[in-house]
């Protein structure tokens, strides 16, 4: 069988006739996450609401101590996201977290002048797409009724 896992540990020692220690199984669902329990999600929610608080208080701040240590560390990572270099799309997991907090931010945001760094871009590129997924669904519907 060519397609398995192998640990670490049996990866160095191929001597070892069988499997020494205990495998335990990992629910894969065709690549995904396995489903969440309706108190991870509620979690995972309040974090994001979190996270999205502090991302407007960071955006806003002016304060050089703030208090709160969370609100520094948010600068911080809108700081890093204006001037790497690498960028998300060239694998930096900095700005991959950072880039999907301001997209999250921007799908939410109602503010006619956001503070929030590329939330009127990210907003306006999303009514792109969206416009532009509605004129395909239209020709689409065009085309099935003829």
């Amino acid at each position: 069988c060519a397609d398995f896992d192998q640990c670490q540990e049996c990866l160095k020692n191929p001597k070892i006739p069988r499997h020494p220690h205990q495998l335990k199984p990992m629910p894969v669902a065709a690549g995904q996450q396995a489903e969440l329990t309706e108190a991870q999600r509620k979690e995972r929610q309040r974090s994001i609401q979190l996270h999205m608080t502090l991302l407007l208080h960071a955006a806003t701040c002016t304060a050089s101590k703030c208090p709160s240590a969370n609100c520094t560390k948010m600068k911080g990572l809108l700081k890093h996201g204006q001037q790497c270099q690498i960028k998300a799309t060239g694998g930096c997991s900095v700005c991959k977290r950072i880039w999907a907090l301001l997209q999250i931010h921007a799908r939410q945001c109602k503010a006619k002048s956001c503070p929030v760094p590329n939330c009127m871009a990210i907003r306006e590129r999303v009514r792109q797409l969206k416009k532009q997924q509605q004129a395909m669904d239209d020709r689409r519907r065009l085309e099935m009724n003829r």
